[in-house]
């Protein structure tokens, strides 16, 4: 896979080959063309050299390439490989070390992690009730498989997002409870919190 470091390749001087036999892969030979047969046969395969992790001895080829931005992958195990067939051509590239992190970026950094970590904190806190009884919250988590609920005080609230307000579910949550402005909405949030009531046996 790729990962944010780009290509996890030397970072030695480009190599040039003329089409040449080659033993086990390595991470030198990114951005050169590899062909080989596998032990299993069949045609032989050709691509680019993506990368190389010795740690797993797997083997990234590029097939396909159109442009910059699209090609397809094949990752190979070397034990599959019939390591005396390989035949390596072209020019190695390594990819460009990255630029170190600045103090800003990790400033941004910093601030995004705090905006996700706010986010979370407030989804979290209207999914659940604060000291509400366990049916109440069963009763919500039912509700919210059809509909957008979050937690008001000890109220249940569907659709608050709406210029209305939406419908609100008073305790102890029965149909009873249920109000808003919008009356088929209203009736709908009973119709589904009589069947979540009635699967708890309420």
């Amino acid at each position: 896979e790729r990962g944010v470091g780009g290509r996890g390749c030397g970072v030695g001087g480009a190599a040039t080959l003329g089409s040449t036999m080659a033993g086990q892969p390595s991470q030198d030979w990114c951005g050169m063309t590899v062909s080989f047969t596998l032990k299993a046969g069949g045609d032989p395969i050709t691509g680019e050299v993506f990368t190389y992790d010795p740690a797993t001895e797997t083997l990234i080829l590029i097939e396909n390439k159109v442009g910059a931005h699209i090609a397809s992958y094949r990752t190979l195990r070397v034990s599959a490989i019939n390591l005396s067939s390989i035949q390596l051509s072209g020019t190695a590239s390594p990819p460009e070390p990255l630029p170190p992190l600045t103090d800003s970026i990790m400033k941004r950094i910093r601030e995004k992690e705090r905006e996700a970590v706010d986010k979370e904190r407030v989804r979290c806190s209207e999914q659940i009730g604060n000291g509400v009884s366990r049916d109440a919250q069963m009763l919500f988590l039912g509700l919210t498989k059809t509909m957008s609920c979050k937690w008001i005080a000890k109220d249940i609230v569907v659709d608050a997002a709406r210029g209305d307000g939406g419908v609100r579910i008073a305790p102890p949550y029965t149909p009873d409870n249920v109000s808003g402005e919008h009356t088929e909405l209203v009736t709908r949030v009973k119709k589904v919190l009589e069947g979540e009531r009635a699967k708890l046996g309420a």
